[in-house]
């Protein structure tokens, strides 16, 4: 026999009354009517359907509880509340402090419930660190001054020119696609953090603004806003707008919610025009930062309707389903309660019957993706706080992972309303068993991907013997040359006058050598010899500098080269790469290890390698022939680079030239590959290396169209035949070995 609940037994007999401050407003869902309940005091809305509205409008301290469930069935027909639903919904008004009465014991109940509410509504302490929450005031009455000035941009013209101003940047933008894309890696370089962050938080609170103002111009009122830092260190404003619930109006409702983004598109378009007129710099990084800021992120998260932002109330209302992520979680634990713990008699959530398909399917995809969400934050603050920050995540983890085995166990072993135990504990048994199953025997491929680049396997790189101005280029790309062919023709006016001068001293100096002759001076003309012995020796010098600038092919082949037709006037330095020459059409491939994998790499007898190069479907094969014996932080190939689009972040090195020279003076693997060259020359590399150093190899295409390949094709590659590693065993030594890491980090700090 269930126990009493004295407070619906007192309520129910003293004739309720609704709170005064308490408001009702009408809304549809689907055609069908319904109610926004407001708790004006302390900015709370519900949502009911309207048999529990009409139900909860006869509390007015004259009526019984039995009257209005009466009342309620002659109105509503088949939709009327039952006994029970009205036993319900009078806990859900006590439990939300919506009800008041005269009864003072009653007041101090409903004061002691008001207190459990509070202490129900306590967080994850570390993770009220780590969202820092920081109140600005009320922004109401400085909203109500704006918006008869800017409340238009939310109207018709405000749309139109909306649209016309994407439609425009859109025409203009898409011809540099590939550009913004490939110099989209300078956004998560390291020194371009701070910049980021600060232009990230205009964003945001420009995006709050526009949720206010939208709220203002259809009636709202906005009680509060301010800032909220992730992580001490990302800064999200917020803003109260939580008054658009009330709209009767589903468009009004979406307005709102879609404010944010509708402005941070607009200003990512005006960035956007920005970045195409402007030369690369400072200016033009914090405009292409910015559009990657108020789209890719704000689709990632804002228009996101797995986490409760903009995207999650945009999709209540055009779906029709109010509360979706709570019902969704009710889901869940029912789910839980009947299968892992074998409760056959729990009835299943009402909206998931109503909804069959929708809540139970974002209910499991908004749960895996608040996972995914708490494991990068995580990350994140473990990175950026170092040993404090691997406390805190640690600490917020070990708290979490607690509080939720202490209530799980405590709802398992609940006398008379728990699960019975000899269903749920072989049930449970089952489950864990799979789970050690799977980490016991399951067997993975722990070696990550390495980044490949296509390159030709025998090049003839020329580079500028001298300094000089390009004057012609006989040649165009894929041309068949035979040695010793002009392959391009440089010009250097001062070499070519001085080369005249010397050519006019020797003529004087000889003329002078034979009137001293003439006049029997000898130790002049002896002299003069002398002299123009030199200066044979500086036009022999200076003509052998001339024929360097007649650029010409070393061995015959196929020339490569990038925009040969544009070198025509452009100066070149000595050692800069021209064009190349490659005696076969073979490809190869050259290969960036981590440092991680290069044990298991070098173990392996069997070097077979399958590689998926980006944009093709097929997957190649082919065979590791060499490794380079130590890591280096030189840029393997410039397409790698994340600046130019590639995959390895780069930093900005304080001796670029080092890795370079270290490499020639060691007699390492010489100057014959890119590997040296780029670690301190131009391209994507200059000024810059690796962030982590990483060992280099090379393979050849055992399999497939190897002259089909492009150079400069990049992808990734994996090893057929690595060996396997449980993933219980493989999981244990990565955990443990990024804690150490951090851990090892903090205590090299410290002694600094």
């Amino acid at each position: 026999m269930s126990s009493v609940d004295h407070k619906v037994s007192e309520i129910s007999s003293s004739r309720p009354r609704l709170r005064r401050d308490v408001r009702t407003h009408y809304q549809e869902y689907r055609g069908e009517p319904s109610y926004i309940i407001e708790d004006t005091s302390k900015g709370r809305f519900f949502h009911v359907g309207f048999p529990e509205h009409q139900f909860i409008q006869s509390f007015d301290g004259r009526t019984s509880i039995a009257e209005a469930l009466a009342r309620n069935a002659a109105t509503q027909g088949e939709d009327a509340l039952t006994e029970a639903q009205g036993d319900q919904m009078l806990r859900w008004l006590i439990d939300n402090d919506l009800l008041e009465s005269d009864s003072s014991s009653q007041g101090e109940r409903r004061r002691d419930n008001w207190s459990r509410q509070k202490e129900k509504q306590k967080k994850n302490p570390i993770a009220k660190v780590m969202f820092f929450k920081v109140p600005l005031g009320c922004p109401d009455k400085m909203l109500t001054r704006v918006e008869p000035f800017l409340g238009w941009i939310f109207a018709a013209p405000g749309l139109l020119l909306w649209l016309g101003l994407v439609i425009y940047t859109a025409i203009q933008f898409a011809p540099e696609w590939s550009r913004f894309t490939s110099s989209s890696g300078q956004v998560i370089a390291p020194d371009n953090w701070i910049r980021v962050i600060f232009i990230y938080a205009i964003l945001k609170v420009l995006h709050e603004f526009g949720h206010g103002l939208a709220t203002k111009r259809n009636g709202g009122s906005v009680p509060e806003w301010g800032v909220q830092l992730l992580a001490f260190v990302t800064p999200l404003a917020f803003v109260d707008a939580s008054a658009s619930w009330k709209f009767s109006s589903k468009w009004k409702r979406i307005i709102v919610s879609a404010a944010g983004m509708y402005v941070e598109i607009a200003i990512a378009c005006v960035c956007l025009i920005g970045w195409l007129n402007t030369s690369p710099g400072v200016l033009n990084t914090s405009l292409h930062s910015a559009v990657i800021a108020a789209t890719f992120v704000t689709l990632l998260f804002n228009a996101n309707p797995l986490m409760r932002f903009d995207g999650y109330y945009i999709l209540l209302d055009f779906l029709g389903i109010p509360n979706l992520g709570t019902k969704g979680q009710h889901f869940l634990k029912w789910f839980g309660k009947r299968y892992l713990l074998g409760m056959k008699d729990l009835p299943m959530p009402p909206a998931a019957r109503q909804h069959p398909v929708a809540v139970p399917v974002y209910g499991v995809l908004a749960a895996l993706w608040k996972i995914l969400i708490w494991i990068g934050i995580m990350v994140l603050v473990s990175l950026l706080f170092k040993g404090a920050g691997l406390v805190l995540a640690l600490a917020s983890l070990l708290y979490m992972l607690v509080s939720t085995l202490v209530q799980f166990f405590t709802f398992l072993f609940k006398v008379g309303s728990g699960p019975k135990l000899s269903r749920a504990l072989p049930r449970l048994g089952i489950l864990l068993g799979v789970i050690i199953a799977v980490f016991a025997l399951v067997r993975i491929n722990p070696t990550g991907r390495a980044v490949v680049v296509v390159e030709y396997a025998d090049r003839e790189s020329i580079r500028a013997g001298v300094r000089g101005l390009v004057v012609e280029v006989p040649v165009v790309e894929g041309q068949t040359v035979s040695a010793g062919e002009l392959l391009i023709a440089l010009s250097n006016p001062d070499e070519e006058s001085e080369a005249a001068k010397l050519q006019l001293e020797l003529g004087e100096s000889r003329i002078r050598a034979r009137a001293y002759y003439q006049s029997e001076d000898l130790p002049a003309h002896q002299a003069e010899i002398e002299a123009i012995r030199g200066l044979e020796q500086k036009i022999a010098e200076s003509q052998q500098y001339l024929a360097a600038l007649e650029v010409r092919a070393p061995v015959a082949g196929q020339v490569v080269g990038r925009a040969l037709d544009s070198m025509p006037g452009q100066w070149v330095e000595v050692g800069d790469e021209l064009l190349s020459v490659i005696p076969n059409g073979e490809k190869e491939l050259l290969i960036s290890f981590r440092q991680e994998d290069i044990e298991d790499v070098a173990s392996q007898t069997d070097r077979e390698i399958r590689i998926r190069l980006r944009g093709r479907s097929e997957e190649l094969k082919g065979t590791i022939n060499r490794i380079e014996s130590r890591a280096t932080s030189a840029l393997p190939h410039e397409v790698l680079a994340a600046p130019n689009g590639g995959a390895l972040a780069l930093r900005t090195s304080a001796n670029p030239l080092s890795e370079r020279e270290r490499e020639i003076a060691s007699g390492g693997a010489g100057y014959d590959t890119d590997l040296d060259y780029f670690s301190g020359a131009e391209g994507g590399g200059q000024g810059k290396e690796l962030a982590r150093a990483r060992f280099a190899g090379r393979a050849s295409i055992d399999t497939g169209p190897g002259d089909e390949l492009l150079e400069g094709e990049w992808g990734y590659v994996r090893f057929a035949n690595a060996e396997k590693e449980r993933l219980g065993r493989w999981l244990y030594d990565e955990v443990s070995t990024y804690v150490r890491d951090k851990i090892e980090q903090a205590k090299a700090a410290a002694t600094m």
